[in-house]
């Protein structure tokens, strides 16, 4: 099962090791097996090696000085009796990395055209189907690139082992809660505000989610061509890959 549970994508991470390291797994094998890949791959690879993260914005609120007013003699007299202290608030702001809008467009312009190849009619839409296939995609993208958290079915393997009749080990199956990504899915209600949608959760779930396996295939696609570049490079046999 060890060799079940490595997934080839993980030696990503040595393309932006700070040492090019020994043997032959190194830095260097890394970075050029990621540039003889196709256009899309290698796009994608990049974007798994980038910190896309969220921009991080300073709210800052001024302190406030706190009077009283006493008549002394006649005359108004203020005096401060109290502040309150200010303070900085960090709120989430939208997505940094621009290449994480540059694949969501691309997948967008794909569901997009399945959306109209399907005469799909979106609720509560006024023009195009731009925005919402862009808002499918996003939610693919964000649900592939940022954890919620570990999947507890699976313990983050994205796959679950399986048994037979005597107890011992046979083989494993992929988990069906996470979608074999290792990672806790978003809600329903989660998905539509991403996809910013006037839905319904049944209605998302019976005409937008079936869309979003659009996007995931080619992610799919993606990441098995890593994969098995990667492997083809170290000489590692393809029927151990891991394809999730």
């Amino acid at each position: 099962m060890l060799i079940e549970k490595f997934d080839f994508l993980e030696l990503l991470r040595l393309a932006i090791a700070q040492s090019n390291g020994k043997g032959k797994i190194t830095k260097d094998v890394v970075l050029g097996e990621i540039a003889l890949l196709p256009a899309q791959s290698k796009k994608w690879a990049e974007i798994l090696l980038e910190r896309v993260d969220f921009e991080r914005i300073a709210v800052v609120t001024e302190s406030k000085k706190i009077y009283e007013t006493n008549i002394i003699n006649g005359k108004a007299v203020k005096k401060r009796i109290d502040e309150i202290p200010g303070k900085v608030e960090i709120k989430k702001g939208d997505i940094s990395s621009t290449e994480f809008f540059k694949i969501r467009n691309f997948l967008a312009g794909k569901i997009r055209k399945e959306m109209i190849k399907k005469n799909f009619k979106p609720n509560n839409c006024q023009g195009d189907l731009t925005n919402v296939a862009k808002g499918v995609a996003e939610v693919v993208l964000r649900g592939r690139l940022f954890t919620k958290a570990m999947c507890g079915h699976c313990q983050g393997l994205g796959k679950l082992e399986l048994f037979n009749d005597k107890g011992y080990p046979d083989g494993s199956k992929f988990c069906n809660k996470c979608n074999s990504t290792g990672k806790r899915p978003y809600t329903l209600h989660e998905k539509i505000t991403i996809a910013k949608l006037s839905v319904s959760k049944s209605g998302y779930l019976e005409r937008y989610e079936p869309f979003e396996l659009i996007a995931e295939a080619f992610i799919e696609n993606w990441e098995n061509c890593i994969r098995q570049r990667l492997a083809r490079s170290f000489r590692i046999d393809e029927s151990q890959i891991e394809h999730t």
